[in-house]
């Protein structure tokens, strides 16, 4: 005789707790992936603005390499006058920027104003490429005239000025102007 062993059948499933267990897992874990991705693209935005930082400050740099020597006659209405191109001059140029005379001039040399930020990025474009340019000027805020911006820097709510250019103290040289990244 052969003896036969009963089938037991067993239905293994998961009970609710396991299962909201599982998914609470699944949910943090979904959490801390987006809020790396999120980090990642505040992160890569701050990485922008530092370069578009760099590339202004070694724009202004070549710029006034570039200018100090020789001699220029900047009023079209007097070609006549020309003026020695000196550490001071070009200081003066660079700071009362929008007030100084250009190739294609944008604002017109009524008074001088210290806050020629916008005269400055314009003395300076030659030493950056088109598309930058054009960039920085159309995201620029129109309103405030002080303050550079690029799509990422808005984003981030961080500007770029460009500092006017002190005088040297007593017995010490002139640093070129800083380009400062604020916030």
């Amino acid at each position: 005789m052969t003896y036969r062993q009963p089938i037991i059948r067993s239905h293994s499933a998961f009970s609710l707790v396991e299962l909201l267990l599982v998914l609470a897992i699944i949910s943090i874990m979904a959490a801390l992936v987006i809020n790396s991705f999120s980090n990642a693209a505040q992160d890569s935005r701050n990485v922008m603005a530092r370069q578009q930082q760099a590339t202004l400050q070694s724009a202004i740099n070549n710029w006034i390499s570039g200018q100090v020597g020789g001699y220029e006659a900047p009023d079209p209405n007097n070609p006549s006058r020309r003026y020695q191109r000196t550490v001071g001059y070009v200081r003066n140029k660079y700071n009362f920027a929008s007030n100084y005379w250009t190739d294609t001039p944008s604002n017109p040399r009524e008074t001088r104003s210290n806050s020629g930020v916008v005269g400055r990025l314009e003395l300076i474009k030659d030493y950056l490429d088109d598309d930058t340019y054009r960039h920085l000027v159309d995201s620029s805020p129109a309103s405030d005239f002080s303050r550079i911006q690029s799509r990422a820097m808005v984003k981030t709510g961080q500007y770029i000025e460009l500092s006017a250019w002190s005088p040297p103290g007593e017995g010490k040289r002139s640093p070129y102007p800083k380009v400062e990244l604020y916030p």
